[in-house]
């Protein structure tokens, strides 16, 4: 039986050959939600064949819910926050802290837009679709490129951070060793079923959430004098140049490092938005993102500012492109502590966090480009899909490119890593003001067209300041890397890293809208019915808010563990 219940909302994600998978012998489509990322995720079941063993239909979803709430929960914990920290903190601890409050009010207002957005309209494909659909198609054309750019600098940025966690055991090992078995396996583990994945990803993701719940716990007892021996308290930010190292500058390049560490925060409203109930879920996501990243990055990055000086050797340095002998700042405090085997417990979980992140996001990366070549955004042949529903040919693709990106840690693992946060770090900005701009003209459009704001399950609260509070501050965040730029002379790392993605982005833009003549989408024409609250009418959808949650001692657990971590 093929359930197409949403039908519609696949039908405008750019899956052309939907009508051949309703025609499909023996074909079963059971839909049961998404990875969280701007593609569904799918179970990969062969289906009709064409004479080269490959797939003519799309792929089809196939993930439990089970599992896709621990995704969402973990997927923006990464070595961005388990390594990367060490970057803004060496910027002075005040400043970190100052950099991560601030981007979490950027993802909360981003959050919000969004959440109205995918609420309303929860399509496959995500602020890449609305671009498209709300602005103008070369704008979603230069998006869509732009999020594919962040996931594979992320994923190259994880390959060279693996070897940091596993060099404080065998620090007489090549790096390059770690890299490549990193590359080795998630390129494995993307060619397996989606089902083993998401199974996969669920426990990486619970393992990384009670890490970091054990580290705050641990922290706040060394910082109190309660482990360690020594009693903290604001020591640290009084320390020598402390709390702001580097002044207004070290405040606006530690922006970057944020950014770079906390994106993907989008990606939990994108997982409500593709499950089968958005009018519940993503409201829900929405009011609780703010408490995450409160739990999970503000309160670890003032963790460790209470503790670690930022001048401590060990700490990645954004003014060094020196590596050697570096640790997580979650193993310092834990060596602080006194505890050694639970260092020894992080750095493995650091480890498995390298290798989910670098999954999560190569996955990403490999549907979003199979995601594109389907719609004519990039080269065809990337669309192709083998026996079992695995876009090889986008996954290897993807994988040549980080790798790529990855063997510039040959000239330098520290200046690399700097390099890939930067680029990652902007791109990942772009995509939150992109939002916040797709927000602004879905109003208007739904003003225009003689709308009710009733008609909207989840309205984003403080429109329109929300998202054009959230857009400027991004443009001062971005444009205001030149002032670091150039402060004790001209810094070419810190500069093209900050500034390479803008003409990139503005190129895709450009050249496609010249190539294509695309024009901007007229408000009184912008179509805002298409897959309108998942292919459900309004009273369709309120029946199924009124529905029973599902009970059960196994649903009640899950339940209470997402609440109170996220």
């Amino acid at each position: 039986m093929v359930n197409l219940a949403r039908y519609g909302s696949l039908r405008h994600s750019g899956y052309d050959d939907i009508d051949n998978a309703k025609t499909g012998q023996g074909l079963e489509v059971e839909e049961l939600g998404t990875t969280g990322y701007d593609t569904p995720i799918v179970e990969e079941i062969p289906v009709e064949m064409d004479r080269g063993g490959e797939s003519k239909t799309e792929l089809v979803r196939g993930l439990s819910q089970r599992c896709i709430s621990f995704i969402a929960l973990g997927g923006v914990i990464g070595s961005g926050l388990f390594i990367g920290t060490g970057t803004a903190l060496s910027a002075g601890p005040g400043s970190a802290l100052i950099a991560y409050s601030i981007v979490s009010v950027i993802i909360y207002f981003t959050m919000t837009s969004l959440g109205e957005l995918a609420t309303y309209l929860p399509i496959p494909g995500s602020f890449n679709a609305y671009g498209t659909r709300f602005v103008d198609p070369a704008f979603g054309f230069a998006l869509s490129w732009n999020y594919w750019l962040n996931w594979v600098s992320t994923v190259a940025y994880e390959a060279g951070a693996v070897a940091i966690p596993i060099s404080y055991w065998l620090p007489q090992v090549n790096f390059a060793v770690w890299g490549i078995s990193l590359m080795v396996i998630v390129v494995t583990i993307n060619c397996v079923t989606v089902r083993g994945y998401g199974e996969a990803e669920f426990w990486f993701a619970l393992v990384k959430i009670l890490a970091i719940c054990m580290f705050i716990i641990v922290g706040i007892a060394v910082a109190a004098g309660g482990l360690g021996g020594h009693h903290y308290g604001f020591e640290m930010w009084r320390y020598k140049k402390a709390p702001f190292v580097s002044g207004f500058g070290g405040v606006l390049n530690t922006f970057i490092q944020a950014g770079f560490s906390m994106q993907g925060s989008e990606l939990v409203g994108v997982v409500a938005a593709e499950s089968q109930r958005p009018a519940k879920l993503i409201p829900r996501a929405t009011r609780q993102i703010v408490f995450r990243l409160a739990i999970f990055f503000v309160l670890s990055v003032f963790i460790m500012g209470l503790i670690i000086p930022y001048d401590d050797p060990q700490l990645i340095n954004m003014d060094s492109g020196n590596d050697s002998g570096v640790i997580s700042p979650f193993t310092i405090v834990f060596l602080k502590a006194g505890i050694e085997p639970a260092a020894h417990i992080m750095n493995a979980v650091m480890v498995t966090s390298s290798i989910s992140a670098c999954s999560s996001g190569l996955y990403a990366a490999c549907r979003t480009v199979h995601v594109m070549a389907m719609q004519g955004h990039a080269p065809k042949i990337l669309g192709r899909t083998t026996r079992r529903g695995v876009p090889l040919h986008a996954l290897l693709f993807c994988a040549v490119v980080t790798l790529g990106l990855w063997a510039f840690n040959f000239v330098g693992q520290g200046i690399v890593f700097v390099f890939l946060t930067g680029v990652s770090g902007v791109a990942g900005y772009l995509a939150w003001a992109s939002i916040c701009v797709v927000h602004i003209r879905f109003r208007m459009a739904w003003k225009r067209q003689g709308h009710r704001l009733d008609e909207l399950r989840y309205r984003a609260p403080l429109y329109p300041f929300g998202p054009v509070f959230c857009f400027v501050l991004i443009c001062v965040v971005i444009f205001g890397q030149a002032y670091p730029s150039f402060q004790n002379g001209f810094d070419k790392i810190t500069f093209f890293s900050s500034f390479l993605e803008l003409p990139l982005f503005a190129l895709f833009w450009i050249g496609w809208k010249r190539w294509k003549r695309t024009k901007v989408v007229a408000l009184a024409t912008m179509d805002l019915d298409s897959g309108a609250r998942g292919g459900l009418t309004l009273e369709e959808e309120e029946d199924m808010l009124a529905e029973p949650s599902k009970r059960g001692f196994k649903a009640a657990a899950l339940k209470v563990v997402a609440g109170i971590l996220g």
